[in-house]
């Protein structure tokens, strides 16, 4: 699974490209799972992220600050990775056969693949590391 190594690189995915060519059985299960299953994930798991931060927010504070200021930016984090792992999907779809494409494109997407990976699992993870510290870290203190 090319969207689960975090330290895949370019050629890695070039040469993963090159075995699913010989491979179609192997070729047509990574793009049902990119047109099925990897469909539903990254939203359902967004609007998890999402929905935990918004109900964690109103009573927490960062920095000392209550946190449901800053709610609008606390909610890019999940959204970010909703995108870039969309994103990741349909560079994957361009990248692997049955997609044909020039070689110098096949090098441009297996980089961006490579990124993207880094990236989404960067926004899933900061994400998880935010809802959690807004659950369970200090509350603001309460003025009497």
């Amino acid at each position: 699974m090319p969207d689960l190594d975090i330290e895949s690189t370019g050629q890695g995915l070039l040469a993963l490209k090159m075995m699913l060519e010989s491979e179609p059985e192997a070729a047509a299960l990574l793009r049902a799972m990119h047109l099925g299953p990897d469909l539903l994930l990254p939203a359902t798991l967004g609007l998890f992220l999402i929905l935990l931060i918004r109900r964690a927010a109103p009573g927490a504070s960062l920095y000392g600050r209550p946190a449901a200021r800053l709610l609008p930016a606390l909610l890019a984090l999940p959204i970010a990775y909703v995108v870039v792992d969309y994103a990741e999907n349909v560079v994957s779809l361009l990248l692997f056969p049955p997609s044909v494409q020039a070689p110098g494109n096949a090098d441009l997407l297996a980089e961006a693949h490579a990124w993207l990976t880094r990236l989404k699992f960067a926004a899933l993870v900061i994400s998880g590391i935010l809802a959690l510290r807004l659950a369970f870290g200090p509350k603001p203190a309460r003025d009497e």
